[in-house]
């Protein structure tokens, strides 16, 4: 871009005429690399093992703000510098996220690890961010900004919920051996069915916004990725809904031993979680008002 351009400030890039030609093969560059750190398929196995690996709190930065970087660079770098490629390849993005969405909730339907089940549900989500930020509309754009935030906020306290709380306590992350945490651990059970209500995008929370704008954007661009992208939404509630039952509901696990329910501190950690992923859902104009006028000037004419 520095050759082209001959700077690197931001505000002369955005106004620089690059060829057609060249934008191709620089938004692919660039594409190539946001893709692997979104991630898409088939560049995605990384998110899961460094999950596994990772302490729960390397994961809930991980969730939270480093899977961030690649909406941040769609929409500081990609779109507004490049913006004829990008709508060229559009289309391509789209099906590659569409794509990515369906698999990875397919395949998160057949863990029997929670942790990277929850892995595999962070890079569904994440591809329905993709489908909004290359819907070139208003609403998809900004469904996509409300999305990730809100995955930056449920994520991570779906990973406090199963890699805090629950493998602290049974040193175990098998959903095969969990079963009727409801009677020992009440409080958790509750706390952890909000987040599981805002993983599977339900109403007042901030997910449900989020899709529904990037859902609208997406059936705006291309009623077949708009139909795909459904599809992908029923599944992250199936995956949700079983996560939830197979570890809270019915009679308790002869694997599992008696352990105390959330502690003051995990409670704290928690709290502030559940009342912005409400407080924005039931109020998202607090997020939207600032963003219409900056969305805007990425939609491609």
């Amino acid at each position: 871009i520095f050759y082209h351009v001959g700077s690197s400030d931001f505000e002369v890039i955005s106004l620089a005429d690059i060829s057609f030609d060249r934008q191709r093969w620089l938004w692919l560059a660039i594409f190539m690399s946001l893709a692997i750190k979104t991630p898409l398929l088939p560049v995605h196995i990384w998110l899961s093992r460094a999950h596994v690996q990772r302490p729960v709190g390397a994961s809930m930065i991980l969730a939270g703000l480093i899977l961030k970087l690649a909406t941040y660079g769609f929409l500081r770098v990609l779109i507004p510098f490049l913006p004829e490629a990008t709508s060229y390849f559009s289309p391509l993005v789209q099906t590659i996220a569409v794509v990515t969405l369906i698999y990875s909730s397919l395949t998160t339907l057949r863990q029997t690890d929670f942790k990277v089940l929850v892995a595999y549900s962070s890079i569904a989500h994440m591809s329905v961010v993709v489908i909004g930020l290359f819907s070139n509309t208003l609403q998809g754009i900004e469904g996509a900004i409300l999305l990730g935030i809100a995955h930056g906020i449920v994520s991570p306290a779906m990973f406090m919920c199963v890699g805090g709380i629950l493998y602290d306590r049974y040193h175990t992350r098998t959903i095969r051996y969990y079963r009727g945490l409801t009677q020992y651990m009440p409080l958790f059970s509750a706390i952890f069915f909000l987040f599981i209500l805002g993983n599977m995008s339900t109403p007042l929370t901030l997910n449900w916004t989020g899709e529904l704008l990037a859902l609208t954007g997406a059936i705006q661009r291309s009623p077949f990725i708009g139909l795909a992208m459904s599809l992908g939404i029923v599944l992250s509630a199936a995956y949700s809904i079983w996560l939830y039952a197979r570890l809270c509901n019915g009679s308790f696990s002869p694997y599992l031993g008696y352990a105390t329910d959330i502690s003051r501190r995990e409670f704290m950690v928690l709290l502030p979680l559940v009342f912005t992923m409400f407080l924005f859902g039931i109020f998202p104009n607090i997020i939207l008002t600032d963003l219409h006028y900056s969305v805007s000037t990425l939609l491609y004419q």
